[in-house]
Protein backbone atom coordinates (compact mmCIF):
# COMPACT_ATOMS: atom_id res chain seq x y z
CA UNK A 1 0.00 0.00 0.00
CA UNK A 2 2.82 2.34 0.79
CA UNK A 3 4.32 1.94 -2.77
CA UNK A 4 1.08 2.37 -4.47
CA UNK A 5 0.42 5.57 -2.52
CA UNK A 6 4.53 6.95 -3.36
CA UNK A 7 3.63 5.92 -7.08
CA UNK A 8 0.20 7.90 -7.04
CA UNK A 9 1.67 11.02 -5.39
CA UNK A 10 4.69 10.88 -8.38
CA UNK A 11 1.96 10.98 -10.88
CA UNK A 12 0.59 13.95 -9.47
CA UNK A 13 3.45 15.71 -8.95
CA UNK A 14 4.30 15.04 -12.87
CA UNK A 15 0.93 15.99 -13.90
CA UNK A 16 1.38 19.35 -11.46
CA UNK A 17 4.74 20.01 -13.57
CA UNK A 18 3.30 19.57 -16.74
CA UNK A 19 0.06 21.71 -16.54
CA UNK A 20 2.73 24.53 -14.58
CA UNK A 21 4.93 23.97 -17.87
CA UNK A 22 1.57 24.49 -20.24
CA UNK A 23 0.37 27.99 -18.33
CA UNK A 24 4.05 29.43 -18.18
CA UNK A 25 4.10 28.76 -21.80
CA UNK A 26 0.73 30.22 -22.56
CA UNK A 27 1.37 33.16 -20.62
CA UNK A 28 3.09 35.20 -22.99
CA UNK A 29 0.31 33.91 -26.05
CA UNK A 30 -2.30 35.35 -23.94
CA UNK A 31 -0.58 38.43 -23.05
CA UNK A 32 -0.30 39.31 -27.02
CA UNK A 33 -3.55 38.07 -27.22
CA UNK A 34 -4.93 40.45 -25.13
CA UNK A 35 -2.57 43.50 -26.66
CA UNK A 36 -3.36 42.32 -30.23
CA UNK A 37 -7.36 42.86 -29.26
CA UNK A 38 -6.91 46.32 -27.11
CA UNK A 39 -5.02 47.56 -30.13
CA UNK A 40 -7.79 46.82 -32.59
CA UNK A 41 -10.19 48.14 -29.82
CA UNK A 42 -8.41 51.15 -30.45
CA UNK A 43 -8.08 51.44 -34.17
CA UNK A 44 -12.47 50.92 -34.02
CA UNK A 45 -13.04 53.42 -31.84
CA UNK A 46 -10.61 55.95 -33.02
CA UNK A 47 -11.82 55.33 -36.49
CA UNK A 48 -15.64 55.97 -35.55
CA UNK A 49 -14.56 59.00 -34.03
CA UNK A 50 -12.59 60.73 -36.41
CA UNK A 51 -15.22 59.79 -39.12
CA UNK A 52 -17.96 61.62 -36.82
CA UNK A 53 -15.63 64.63 -36.42
CA UNK A 54 -14.76 64.56 -40.50
CA UNK A 55 -18.68 65.13 -40.43
CA UNK A 56 -18.48 68.16 -38.08
CA UNK A 57 -15.35 69.56 -40.12
CA UNK A 58 -17.37 69.62 -43.36
CA UNK A 59 -19.93 71.63 -42.39
CA UNK A 60 -17.35 74.28 -39.92
CA UNK A 61 -13.99 73.97 -40.88
CA UNK A 62 -14.07 73.28 -45.15
CA UNK A 63 -13.70 76.77 -45.99
CA UNK A 64 -10.77 77.58 -44.43
CA UNK A 65 -8.81 74.54 -45.69
CA UNK A 66 -9.95 75.65 -49.27
CA UNK A 67 -8.87 79.04 -48.47
CA UNK A 68 -5.31 77.62 -47.56
CA UNK A 69 -5.37 76.02 -50.53
CA UNK A 70 -5.96 79.29 -52.62
CA UNK A 71 -3.05 80.75 -50.88
CA UNK A 72 0.67 80.93 -52.11
CA UNK A 73 1.89 79.86 -48.75
CA UNK A 74 4.93 77.25 -48.95
CA UNK A 75 4.31 75.36 -46.05
CA UNK A 76 0.76 74.36 -47.34
CA UNK A 77 0.49 71.07 -45.36
CA UNK A 78 1.65 72.42 -42.38
CA UNK A 79 -1.24 74.66 -42.42
CA UNK A 80 -3.95 72.14 -43.70
CA UNK A 81 -2.79 69.87 -40.58
CA UNK A 82 -3.32 72.50 -38.20
CA UNK A 83 -6.49 73.07 -39.28
CA UNK A 84 -7.42 69.09 -39.36
CA UNK A 85 -5.15 68.28 -36.69
CA UNK A 86 -8.17 68.85 -34.36
CA UNK A 87 -10.45 66.76 -36.19
CA UNK A 88 -7.69 63.67 -35.84
CA UNK A 89 -7.57 64.18 -32.02
CA UNK A 90 -4.30 65.99 -32.68
CA UNK A 91 -3.36 67.97 -29.54
CA UNK A 92 -1.44 70.01 -31.01
CA UNK A 93 -0.09 72.46 -27.86
CA UNK A 94 1.75 69.18 -27.30
CA UNK A 95 5.22 68.98 -28.20
CA UNK A 96 6.50 66.73 -30.55
CA UNK A 97 10.07 67.61 -30.96
CA UNK A 98 11.12 64.25 -29.82
CA UNK A 99 8.80 62.39 -32.95
CA UNK A 100 11.46 63.75 -35.06
CA UNK A 101 13.43 60.14 -34.42
CA UNK A 102 10.02 58.30 -35.06
CA UNK A 103 9.85 55.79 -37.62
CA UNK A 104 7.88 53.61 -39.00
CA UNK A 105 8.06 50.32 -41.22
CA UNK A 106 5.27 48.72 -43.32
CA UNK A 107 4.61 45.11 -41.73
CA UNK A 108 6.61 42.86 -43.38
CA UNK A 109 9.34 44.61 -41.74
CA UNK A 110 10.62 46.95 -45.45
CA UNK A 111 11.45 50.24 -45.25
CA UNK A 112 8.44 53.02 -46.39
CA UNK A 113 9.94 54.41 -49.63
CA UNK A 114 10.30 58.68 -49.59
CA UNK A 115 8.21 58.28 -52.76
CA UNK A 116 5.32 56.70 -51.11
CA UNK A 117 1.91 57.79 -50.66
CA UNK A 118 2.76 55.76 -46.73
CA UNK A 119 5.44 58.59 -46.17
CA UNK A 120 5.40 61.48 -44.20
CA UNK A 121 7.64 62.86 -41.54
CA UNK A 122 4.40 65.00 -40.25
CA UNK A 123 3.39 63.50 -37.15
CA UNK A 124 1.79 64.81 -33.65
CA UNK A 125 0.66 63.12 -30.58
CA UNK A 126 -3.24 62.61 -29.71
CA UNK A 127 -4.75 63.63 -26.09
CA UNK A 128 -4.18 59.56 -25.30
CA UNK A 129 -0.58 59.23 -26.59
CA UNK A 130 -1.10 57.77 -29.42
CA UNK A 131 0.37 59.13 -33.06
CA UNK A 132 -0.74 60.71 -35.75
CA UNK A 133 0.92 61.29 -39.01
CA UNK A 134 -0.50 63.78 -41.98
CA UNK A 135 0.58 64.06 -45.62
CA UNK A 136 -1.66 66.28 -47.69
CA UNK A 137 -1.94 64.86 -51.48
CA UNK A 138 -3.29 67.19 -53.09
CA UNK A 139 -6.14 70.28 -53.03
CA UNK A 140 -7.71 69.32 -56.48
CA UNK A 141 -9.13 66.26 -54.07
CA UNK A 142 -12.68 65.43 -54.94
CA UNK A 143 -15.01 61.73 -53.83
CA UNK A 144 -12.82 59.61 -55.79
CA UNK A 145 -9.34 61.57 -55.39
CA UNK A 146 -8.29 61.75 -52.12
CA UNK A 147 -7.25 64.98 -50.55
CA UNK A 148 -4.61 63.46 -47.97
CA UNK A 149 -3.92 60.50 -45.75
CA UNK A 150 -4.06 59.74 -41.72
CA UNK A 151 -1.47 57.52 -39.68
CA UNK A 152 -2.76 56.35 -36.67
CA UNK A 153 0.10 54.48 -34.10
CA UNK A 154 -2.13 52.77 -31.27
CA UNK A 155 0.33 52.19 -28.47
CA UNK A 156 2.53 55.31 -29.67
CA UNK A 157 6.48 55.42 -29.52
CA UNK A 158 6.64 51.86 -28.37
CA UNK A 159 7.35 49.44 -31.41
CA UNK A 160 6.42 47.28 -33.71
CA UNK A 161 5.33 50.74 -35.27
CA UNK A 162 4.32 48.43 -38.03
CA UNK A 163 1.72 49.28 -40.50
CA UNK A 164 -1.11 46.64 -40.64
CA UNK A 165 -0.20 46.10 -36.59
CA UNK A 166 -0.30 49.03 -34.84
CA UNK A 167 -0.17 51.71 -37.02
CA UNK A 168 -3.40 51.94 -39.47
CA UNK A 169 -4.62 54.09 -41.89
CA UNK A 170 -7.28 56.34 -43.64
CA UNK A 171 -7.71 58.43 -47.07
CA UNK A 172 -9.40 61.94 -46.67
CA UNK A 173 -11.60 62.44 -49.28
CA UNK A 174 -13.48 66.09 -49.79
CA UNK A 175 -16.60 64.64 -48.39
CA UNK A 176 -15.47 62.11 -46.17
CA UNK A 177 -12.79 59.83 -44.77
CA UNK A 178 -12.38 56.09 -46.02
CA UNK A 179 -10.04 53.17 -44.25
CA UNK A 180 -7.58 52.36 -46.38
CA UNK A 181 -8.53 48.57 -48.54
CA UNK A 182 -12.42 49.60 -47.87
CA UNK A 183 -13.18 48.88 -51.36
CA UNK A 184 -11.38 45.19 -51.39
CA UNK A 185 -13.77 42.25 -50.47
CA UNK A 186 -13.56 40.64 -47.44
CA UNK A 187 -11.57 37.51 -49.18
CA UNK A 188 -8.96 40.33 -50.80
CA UNK A 189 -8.62 41.46 -47.16
CA UNK A 190 -7.97 38.41 -45.71
CA UNK A 191 -5.72 37.05 -48.11
CA UNK A 192 -3.86 40.82 -48.10
CA UNK A 193 -3.64 41.07 -44.55
CA UNK A 194 -0.57 38.50 -43.38
CA UNK A 195 3.16 38.85 -42.50
CA UNK A 196 4.33 39.29 -46.11
CA UNK A 197 2.42 42.18 -47.34
CA UNK A 198 2.62 45.86 -46.56
CA UNK A 199 -0.31 45.72 -44.09
CA UNK A 200 -1.91 48.72 -45.52
CA UNK A 201 -5.14 47.22 -46.04
CA UNK A 202 -5.64 45.68 -42.54
CA UNK A 203 -7.32 49.28 -41.89
CA UNK A 204 -10.18 47.90 -43.42
CA UNK A 205 -9.84 44.10 -42.31
CA UNK A 206 -9.91 44.54 -38.78
CA UNK A 207 -12.66 47.07 -38.73
CA UNK A 208 -14.70 44.30 -40.33
CA UNK A 209 -13.86 42.06 -37.47
CA UNK A 210 -10.55 40.38 -38.91
CA UNK A 211 -8.34 38.73 -36.59
CA UNK A 212 -4.70 38.69 -36.07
Amino acid sequence: MKKLKAFNMVEITIVFCLLLTTVILCIPAIFNNSKEAKVISDWKNNFAETQSNFEVFNISDKDKLETICKSNTEEKEQEIFKIIGPYLNVDLSKSAKNLKSYHYRFKNGAQIPMQSILFTRLFAYQDSGDIVGFKWLDCNCSRTKPCGIALFDMNGIQKPNRIGIDIFGIYLYSDRIEAFGSKLTNEELERDCNKRSSGMNCSEYFLRGGKF
